[in-house]
């Protein structure tokens, strides 16, 4: 007859074993962001990028300081600069641009395109915005986009009944639409190993805001300010009187008015010849104002930084 012990011995074992199996896989959790590891592994693969025509959505505070047409002026400047911004960010970053970048403004087309392609290419827009990026909701901060796979570690992960972590979509094994291809053959990127979407919503505030807002929090916020400052100073005297055992939590409602300048990135770059994801991210700027091109420069750059560079083709 066995020992007690030895017959409880192989169960607590792997008991034992399943345990540390799960609390591994649970704090291994695969996390990335932005980038797929096949992607990764060889980025040189994609070297030569066709920039789909840029969806280019601007709006503003129309009043007597920005009119209709104004907008629309402001719309075409920062259009054209942000395709050259994003032409210039890729190069730097070692990746060859194939043929011209064209900026779509809403419903009307710089370029004119030919309608079987504009129906085309607002199939592929309306697969990148809503079917794509419509599967991760809109942070009130600016970070970028965080993955994380549904591999078999994160799978386990997600089993796991104690953890409540929404199991997310790998936006990576994502394949776009077959309008894609109709697309780029209609524009004619026959020599592109990679496609970038871009798809930017920009809002321009007013002088005549602007001016409102710069009054306001010089007069009016800043008195709530100083009043409400004054209000904290007393509180904390309150409490070292009293001899309590620590401050009071601070009173504080922001007083001022912030700028309505802001403006939304979404990149996505994809394979030719599979469709698939490769390279994703979506950002937003609060209070930047895009019709600055040195600020416009760094909201692209901040967009971009997760994309892998390419080193340069050595001549031998």
């Amino acid at each position: 007859m066995k020992h007690p012990a030895q017959l409880i011995r192989k169960p607590l074992t792997f008991a034992v074993g399943w345990l540390v199996l799960t609390g591994l896989v649970s704090g291994c959790k695969t996390t990335f962001r932005t980038v797929d590891e096949r992607f990764m592994a060889q980025p040189a693969a994609h070297r030569h990028v066709q920039i789909l025509p840029i969806w280019f959505e601007g709006a503003g505070n129309i009043d007597h300081s920005l009119s209709t047409n104004d907008l629309q002026i402001l719309c075409r400047q920062t259009g054209k600069e942000l395709a050259r911004t994003i032409q210039r960010v890729l190069q730097s970053n070692g990746y060859k641009i194939v043929g011209p970048v064209q900026v779509l403004y809403g419903d009307e087309m710089s370029s004119q395109p030919a309608v079987e392609t504009w129906r085309s290419l607002e199939v592929v827009r309306l697969d990148f915005c809503e079917n794509l990026l419509g599967q991760y909701p809109a942070l009130a901060d600016s970070r970028l986009l965080t993955f994380q796979t549904n591999t078999t570690l994160g799978f386990f992960r997600y089993m796991a009944p104690w953890d409540h972590a929404r199991l997310e979509h790998n936006p990576f094994h994502y394949q776009m639409t077959p309008a894609l291809t109709n697309v780029l053959t209609r524009i004619g990127a026959t020599n592109a190993d990679a496609v970038l979407l871009v798809d930017t919503k920009v809002f321009f505030e007013s002088e005549h805001k602007q001016a409102k807002r710069t009054v306001w929090n010089w007069t009016g916020g800043g008195l709530i300010a100083a009043t409400e400052v004054g209000v904290n100073v007393a509180f904390f005297a309150v409490a070292v009187l009293a001899e309590a055992s620590g401050p009071p939590p601070p009173l504080w409602l922001d007083p001022f008015w912030h700028s309505d300048n802001s403006l939304q990135h979404s990149f996505a770059l994809v394979d030719v010849h599979t469709r698939e994801v490769l390279w994703l991210n979506r950002e937003d700027f609060k209070h930047q104002n895009s019709h600055d091109a040195g600020i416009l420069a760094d909201t692209v750059i901040a967009t971009l930084a997760d994309l892998p560079p390419i080193s340069p083709i050595s001549h031998r």
